[in-house]
């Protein structure tokens, strides 16, 4: 597997997202902000990420994914396209119920040119595992099947948070 990074460009509005190599939670806060930056832009008309290109990748960027799904369709925007020709791909955002959330389609109609890498940007532990929370939060909301599925991971990074914040408060009476 390659590493991964992540493409961007603007197709007439349409937001465009070339998912290239191994998609990992490393390159999440990134891709995070970046789509949030994306989001507010007032001409937006749509998103295309095109996994065509994508080796694996893991349910923090998968819940990125469904979260722009719910943004979009808050902004009464068209669905988000996914292009995906991968099975192993195609099976996993299957079973996890994307195809009833997204658009899925095994080409893109238009050539994607001028994609230009997002820039990956140090991150901090304590973004990163508010990031992992709201990922698997909005994987989780998608249905029972994810609901159950990610329950553990979903504990398991509330525990790890409320430890932080109980660290962090002591630490803050020992230096005051």
């Amino acid at each position: 597997m390659t590493s991964g990074k992540v493409l961007h460009g603007t197709y007439n509005g349409v937001q465009v997202l070339r998912y290239v190599g191994d998609i990992r939670y490393t390159l999440s806060l990134s891709l995070d902000s970046y789509i949030k930056g994306l989001l507010s832009n007032r001409e937006l008309r749509g998103f295309v990420a095109d996994l065509t290109a994508t080796d694996a990748i893991d349910s923090t960027n998968l819940g990125i994914l469904a979260r722009l799904a719910r943004s979009m369709q808050r902004s009464q925007l068209p669905k988000v396209t996914l292009i995906s020709n991968r099975p192993a791909i195609n099976e996993v955002l299957e079973g996890m119920g994307f195809d009833r959330v997204f658009c899925i389609v095994p080409e893109s109609e238009s050539e994607l040119e001028k994609l230009r890498e997002i820039p990956v940007t140090l991150s901090d532990d304590g973004a990163m595992m508010r990031l992992l929370l709201e990922s698997h939060l909005a994987l989780m909301e998608m249905n029972e099947h994810n609901r159950k599925m990610f329950r553990d991971v979903v504990e398991a990074v509330e525990k790890e948070l409320h430890q932080d914040g109980e660290r962090a408060d002591a630490d803050d009476k020992r230096a005051g």
